[in-house]
């Protein structure tokens, strides 16, 4: 076999968020499939660990090297687009962004996205990536087949009649399995979204959210701790020959870079220096979030602008306990001074079958808190993160989190079918990290 460049030694990478630093002892950029099975023989010769890494966007160390760090940024697109089926296979490293792009030129669409886009189809896949609707799972419930490399080296395709404990577990996977290659994802006939955002009283958007988010397709609520206010995001599917409609670039700018970003960044910066004002603040902010109308295509609507870096931890907590699982949240934070500006996100998913997905055999709600990227501390992330946990919130895999191995086999199901699978394919932890052992065992 022909010898393969490595790239460059000790080069420092860092995630999205740039919480998480790390030198990995190489970096390779594979653009094919042999190319990333030589990578793993290497990375075996040489008796080193190897990470694949989409496109950095998981706020944990889940992607994080110890030894060998591959990235897929140069294995991407279109692999195959089934007319009957409408299933398409993408090369692992496709950005979000690139698939809904890619689908509308076929006349087919993903039947739901999350509001970021920048993730690859593969890290989307391995840490649970998910939207909003309540008839809806999330990326990983979307998964027909795929392909994935092995500590062995080979390449083996599984799906519902191949390898099937294999794709149960590599569907979402978190890279401890294997180097996903390639992803077949279930598509629907192109459509249109109609998206609204306005405002409503918080206490009341809350208590009805559980019946709101059925009769949309796609809803989701934020709020400003300290305020009472909610801004209520709604989609709804519409016929792909639906006119667009939207705000017009001027009023786009202003309400996602100017208000949605700007405003938030310097909130929290006022109320780092001054905590007395975080009451006005969040009041004033609440009273700022965007309220608007637009009609698009879905990959150009779900999605919102993100240009405040932040941190994050996301829970989901079954549906049936959500009523008081938002209670308890709002009245632990009454009263703090932390950096509590940003706002959180409440969503809805249906329940799946997938393994190790949050939303595993129950109808899911997901609270979502983020802190600013220059705030000190995270306690105000602790603080959301231990009031969840108490009513079985399961952490986002690739959000932060404080659980660990004996926790999470609490709440999942079928967890020791999922390390079964590990400790069959991956016996001398080729894929592994310290941060990945914490979670499945070492």
């Amino acid at each position: 076999m022909a010898k393969v460049a490595l790239g460059s030694a000790r080069e420092i990478r860092a995630n999205w968020s740039k919480n998480v630093e790390f030198a990995p002892t190489q970096v390779v950029h594979p653009r094919s499939e042999r190319e990333i099975v030589h990578h793993i023989a290497r990375a075996t010769a040489h008796g080193i660990g190897i990470r694949a890494m989409g496109a950095g966007h998981s706020f944990s160390a889940i992607a994080k090297p110890e030894g060998a760090l591959l990235t897929l940024d140069h294995y991407r697109g279109l692999v195959h687009l089934d007319s009957d089926t409408g299933e398409v296979t993408l090369r692992a490293g496709t950005r979000l962004w690139e698939i809904g792009p890619m689908l509308a030129q076929h006349d087919r669409a993903l039947e739901v996205m999350g509001d970021i886009d920048r993730q690859s189809i593969a890290g989307a896949v391995s840490t649970g990536t998910h939207g909003t609707g309540g008839r809806f799972t999330g990326v990983s419930g979307l998964v027909t087949g795929l392909k994935i490399v092995l500590a062995n080296g080979d390449a083996v395709w599984a799906d519902r009649e191949h390898n099937v404990k294999l794709f149960e577990a590599a569907r979402l996977g978190l890279g401890a399995l294997g180097i996903i290659v390639e992803v077949r994802l279930r598509t629907v006939p192109l459509y249109k979204l109609h998206r609204r955002e306005y405002s409503a009283p918080l206490e009341e958007t809350a208590a009805r959210f559980l019946e709101t988010s059925m009769e949309q397709d796609h809803q989701e609520f934020f709020f400003v701790p300290g305020g009472d206010r909610a801004i209520v995001r709604e989609l709804n599917h519409v016929p792909a020959q639906s006119a667009n409609r939207g705000m017009g670039r001027v009023r786009t700018y202003l309400d996602s870079e100017v208000v949605g970003n700007g405003a938030f960044a310097l909130a929290n910066r006022l109320v780092q220096a001054v905590p007395s004002t975080k009451g006005s603040l969040s009041r004033a902010v609440s009273s700022l979030m965007p309220a608007a109308e637009a009609v698009g295509l879905p990959h150009q609507l779900y999605v919102a602008s993100r240009r405040t870096r932040f941190r994050e931890c996301e829970l989901a907590v079954p549906a049936s306990r959500f009523g008081e699982a938002f209670e308890a949240l709002t009245r632990a934070l009454e009263g703090t001074t932390r950096s509590l500006i940003f706002p959180l996100e409440v969503r809805r998913a249906s329940a799946d079958d997938v393994w190790l997905s949050t939303a595993h055999g129950r109808d899911t709600v997901y609270i979502a808190a983020h802190n600013p990227l220059h705030a000190a501390s995270d306690d105000y992330l602790h603080l959301v993160h231990d009031t969840l946990v108490e009513f079985e919130g399961r952490p986002h895999w690739g959000k932060m989190h404080w659980l660990r191995e004996a926790e999470l086999r609490e709440l999942y199901p079928n967890f020791e079918q999922f390390v079964s699978v590990r400790n069959e394919l991956d016996p001398d932890r080729l894929f592994s990290t310290p941060y990945l052992d914490s979670l499945l065992g070492g």
